[in-house]
């Protein structure tokens, strides 16, 4: 699922969602360093989660190609590459 590439995306939509990825990328990294999180693993994994919303919705505004059905660490980074790629940053 891409955007067709005649279609015109706002960039500030584009910039919220950018700052959207940096803090939910934030929120991952302060969960993976503190131990003493009550439900760190669900925390973890709802943050997680949601990073990985923003960086299917991140792909389908710059027309990245994307499996639906493929998940976990690999596919996020190779979405994430695609994304600087790009010309995206958060």
């Amino acid at each position: 699922m891409c955007r067709r590439p005649d279609v015109e995306v706002d960039p500030f939509e584009i910039l919220r969602l950018q700052l959207r990825l940096g803090a939910i990328a934030d929120q991952v990294r302060a969960l993976e360093r503190d131990a003493n999180v009550y439900a760190r693993a669900h925390h973890l994994e709802a943050t997680t989660n949601a990073y990985d919303a923003l960086l299917a919705e991140a792909c389908m505004l710059a027309g990245v190609d994307r499996d639906p059905h493929a998940r976990g660490d690999a596919e996020r980074f190779r979405e994430e590459v695609e994304l600087t790629a790009r010309g995206w940053s958060w």
